[in-house]
């Protein structure tokens, strides 16, 4: 009996029950593989964890926790080499959970410029491709660096054949080709300043390998788009996704398959798969708009499923793969033709941005696509173009006269200044390395100087 009694007070398990129930969807869910538990998380003080072999759900308080208190939990959740991590879902902090503990491992900051974005693990790094933030839709890639606990761009090797801004979009991984179907873009066919995104259909892939971009083709079918919170699994080599009926993308054959329509189908999120137990891990819920409830269910994936009563061609047209491929190699040797001809030719004057009235323009059209600290960097040059800079004083126009590192600023500008370098070498169609000119100072060979190439500026 006295053992049973110190127990009690020494365990921080606060309850078990069959049922977990939640009055929102401000959670997030993880699958921990190497203690075999499924994980929910809905505020800074406690989580929820079910064992693998068990039907009961326990309550635990979290023992020490650095994350930010907030009224959700908008952090996504890494499983990578038996080790579970939270990462802000705007892109940036990066938390491990260990020990009941929550703790900071990072040494960066909340870039707030990802929300929505297509995450993804790859060599055990963790990626996001896209996303949403400071108001403008994204087509970048970025990677976690755990060696210098810093976030990095990954450099796509043309900028000229990229896929179009975006947020929500699918994303399946085949061993380095990362795959990305639909999600949301800027509406720009209105001119009010607050409507609907426009849905996109097309499949592109990235060889992770090289960073070369393949458009592959448009979906054929035009009525399902992921909606914010929905979710989507990788299983057995296919793609499944659901919203109102459960659908499989079936790459290998380019063939589209879903289900008759089912409840389940349409009010499931946030939907895992454990590829150990052959197991759907989602929140369920229900219909009832004025008393909205979300149940988390663990199921077994061919219980889950429906017989798939549905095929049609995955693309647009008929034209296999190979085809399109042919298409696509065409196409880039007239590029390549297209841009020494083009090279060789003497640059236009109208060929520059030019800064009027604060805002920069190409062709007497607005650039409209820089963040704001791409568009202050920019600014910056403009005023010094006649001047090659220190790369030190580049390095002062990011600190705010607070006491951030000098080598966090060094980063941060190098973050920004390739994001910036990616967007004005598309808008000009040059090669990124002939934006600037970068030379050393003549009187101290050591202090390496930036200037803006007046032939495009």
């Amino acid at each position: 009996m006295k053992r049973i009694f110190l127990f009690l007070i020494f365990s921080n398990i606060l309850f078990g029950q069959e049922k977990l129930v939640f009055d929102n969807i401000n959670i997030q869910t993880g699958i921990d593989y190497q203690n075999e538990n499924y994980l929910v998380f809905d505020n800074s003080e406690f989580y929820y964890f079910k064992d693998f072999n068990s039907n009961t759900w326990n309550k635990k308080d979290i023992l020490y926790n650095q994350i930010p208190t907030s009224k959700d939990f908008p952090y996504n959740f890494f499983h990578i080499k038996n080790k579970n991590y939270f990462v802000y879902k705007g892109c940036g902090t990066v938390y491990e959970f260990k020990n009941d503990s929550i703790l900071r491992i990072d040494n960066s900051f909340e870039h707030k410029s990802q929300f929505n974005a297509s995450t993804f693990i790859y060599h055990d790094e963790i990626y996001y491709f896209g996303g949403y933030g400071l108001f403008t839709f994204k087509n970048i890639l970025t990677k976690y660096d755990f060696k210098t606990r810093e976030w990095e761009l990954v450099k796509y090797s043309d900028h000229n054949n990229i896929p179009e801004p975006r947020s929500h979009a699918l994303t399946y991984l085949i061993d380095d080709d990362l795959y990305v179907i639909g999600g949301f873009t800027e509406n720009y066919e209105t001119n009010l300043t607050t409507t609907t995104n426009k849905a996109l259909n097309d499949i592109w892939k990235l060889n992770l390998t090289t960073k070369k971009w393949t458009f592959l083709g448009n979906l054929k079918n035009k009525n399902f788009h992921i909606i914010e919170k929905l979710g989507y699994l990788a299983s057995k080599n296919n793609l499944f996704f659901d919203n109102g009926k459960l659908y499989q993308i079936d790459f290998k054959n380019e063939i589209l398959k879903s289900t008759e329509p089912k409840g389940k189908y349409t009010f499931s999120l946030l939907e895992q798969y454990n590829s150990k137990r052959n197991e759907i891990f989602y929140v369920l819920s229900n219909s009832d708009e004025s008393n909205r409830k979300y149940e988390i269910i663990v199921e077994n994936f061919d219980d889950y499923k429906s017989d798939f009563i549905n095929e049609e061609d995955l693309f647009e047209s008929n034209n296999s793969t190979q085809n399109i491929l042919l298409v696509l190699v065409v196409l880039s040797i007239s590029l390549v033709i297209f841009y020494f001809l083009k090279k060789k030719s003497k640059p236009q004057h109208e060929n520059k941005i030019i800064l009027k009235d604060s805002n920069f323009y190409f062709k007497d059209k607005a650039i409209s696509n820089l963040l704001s600290e791409e568009n202050e960097l920019l600014y910056f040059f403009f005023k010094h173009k006649h001047q090659a800079l220190p790369m030190n004083e580049v390095v002062d126009f990011f600190s705010k006269n607070d006491a951030t590192p000098y080598n966090t600023l060094t980063k941060k500008k190098d973050l920004v200044l390739s994001g910036l370098k990616q967007k004005l070498a598309f808008i000009l169609e040059v090669e990124e390395d002939d934006l600037f000119i970068i030379q050393k100072n003549t009187e101290d060979k050591r202090i390496k100087e930036i200037q803006l190439n007046p032939r495009y500026f």
